[in-house]
């Protein structure tokens, strides 16, 4: 798990991932909107909601707090 964290850092933080996936400005407050009824529920945080609807295998992402994923995904995911 640890190993995986850290290449998903490495790929990020160097440029190195070739994955170009983004949503724009418009597509992540929907997003943001939907998350609401699953923070409500409690059964999922912001990251590992935001793999799960976009089919993304972000390790770092999952393990974020709300403040962090949000900031995480709107560096790496928002054009």
């Amino acid at each position: 798990m640890f190993d995986q964290i850290a290449r998903q850092l490495e790929l990020q933080t160097l440029g190195k991932s070739k994955n170009n996936f983004k949503i724009d400005r418009e597509e992540f407050d929907q997003f943001c909107k939907s998350y609401l009824f699953e923070q409500i529920k409690g059964s999922m945080t912001l990251g590992t909601y935001f793999c799960k609807k976009y089919n993304e295998a972000n390790y770092v992402l999952e393990i974020l707090s709300y403040k962090s994923a949000k900031d995480h995904i709107q560096t790496f995911y928002v054009k």
